[in-house]
């Protein structure tokens, strides 16, 4: 089994993963397990259009969890474990056939679905 933070490097090319990684360590939140590696941060449902740029918002403003990466066992389901604090929703993208698609549920959604997933 390889290790997800090397997994969530190669999906995103080493040197963009060093500067987005970089950015999180600063400005989001990172996950790094043997089990999983996560990086997102706290979003205005409103931007949730400039997620993917490097822009920081202060938390209070924030009703979001953008999960920028997540690689591993179970990452988007462990996400709820291990998230600094509870929001009203979380996202992500999904990329199916080559599409990248936003996904947004609320976080008592997002937590039904993945339930079964978790231990």
């Amino acid at each position: 089994m390889s290790n997800p933070i090397y997994t969530a490097a190669e999906w995103e090319g080493r040197d963009d993963f060093n500067r987005v990684l970089g950015w999180h360590l600063q400005h989001g939140y990172v996950w790094s397990g043997s089990d999983c590696f996560i990086m997102g941060r706290p979003v205005p449902r409103k931007c949730l259009d400039k997620a993917d740029e490097f822009v920081a918002w202060d938390r209070d403003v924030c009703d979001v969890w953008f999960v920028w990466l997540g690689a591993g066992q179970r990452a988007l389901q462990r996400f709820l474990e291990v998230a600094p604090f509870k929001l009203p929703y979380v996202a992500w993208h999904r990329n199916k056939a080559n599409k990248e698609k936003l996904k947004v549920w609320t976080w008592e959604q997002y937590d039904r679905v993945t339930k079964r997933f978790r231990k």
